[in-house]
């Protein structure tokens, strides 16, 4: 099976259509030249990594291993003792990923399949980031919505959704942000969505990104150039234990600063809070 992605194109071999979740079948697409080829064992035990790769990171639910230029990982639901699988790196185009087969039902869900993937790491290299944001449509253009969770991304899309006209929200959870062959920004589909159940396909020119805050009243709050940039590395998916990959990450971020619009928004999540912000936007030509 072949999956395109943003700028990248996937092949993942040793399961059928059914064993994936749904929303990562929406990326299907017809046999082509691959960036990244995955093969996928099931196993009833997971294996041990081989001498020569070095422990570089670990938190409850990731380890981290590097050989040369190579990182494997395995992976977890809340502690090591509930490890479902290993993914590891053969060189730079070709990934093995042994799955427990006692897990194997779960492969399914978004989230444990997309994390066998580490697709962060390789979009990372093509100079695409992944935000955690609600992503709305809004006549043909992007608009993204980030912030911490619980801060009203989803409620606050689905109250443009209700008084904008031509607005839908394509992911309530994730966005995947990168330049075009034109250099241009653009916001595209992310096949994990959260709870919000809302993942299509579909990618536009990227406007504006807007970090949500709550308050009595609706107010657009211009900050400092670096209070946005600490927002926006705050809300991308970063692997911090890449030190290399980090720093170019963090340029690129730079990069986006100058070029993407973005602004502080504290709303109260009333019909009228949409309502403000579109005409913010619209007054600084920043949609159309």
């Amino acid at each position: 099976m072949h999956f395109t992605i943003g700028p990248i194109t996937l092949s993942i071999h040793g399961l059928t259509a059914t064993e994936i979740p749904v929303n990562t079948r929406k990326f299907i697409t017809e046999e082509r030249e691959a960036d990244i080829h995955y093969t996928f064992r099931i196993v009833k035990e997971l294996p041990y990594l081989e001498e020569g790769w070095e422990p570089i990171f670990e938190r409850p639910d990731i380890q981290v291993f590097r050989s040369g230029e190579l990182e494997a990982r395995k992976l977890a639901v809340g502690t090591m003792e509930a490890a479902y699988a290993i993914t590891k790196e053969t060189n730079e185009k070709e990934i093995e990923v042994y799955f427990l087969e006692a897990m194997k039902q779960e492969l399914v869900i978004d989230t444990i399949f997309v994390s066998c993937l580490a697709l962060e790491r390789h979009f990372a290299e093509k100079g695409a980031h992944i935000l955690h944001s609600c992503f709305l449509h809004y006549h043909g253009q992007a608009v993204l919505f980030s912030g911490p969770s619980g801060i009203g991304k989803s409620t606050h899309a689905n109250l443009w959704r209700q008084h904008i006209e031509d607005t839908h929200v394509v992911n309530g959870d994730r966005c995947l942000i990168y330049q075009n062959e034109e250099g241009e920004y653009v916001a595209s589909a992310w096949p994990v969505c959260g709870s919000s159940n809302i993942c299509l396909t579909e990618t536009y020119p990227l406007k504006a990104i807007v970090f949500m805050g709550q308050a009595p009243h609706n107010e657009v709050v211009n900050v400092r150039p670096m209070q946005l940039f600490k927002q926006l590395s705050s809300q991308i998916t970063i692997n911090w234990w890449n030190k290399q990959q980090v720093g170019h990450i963090l340029d690129a971020l730079q990069q986006m600063l100058g070029k993407v619009k973005m602004v502080n928004y504290l709303c109260n999540l009333t019909p009228e809070a949409p309502k403000t912000l579109y005409n913010y936007l619209k007054e600084k030509q920043w949609i159309s």
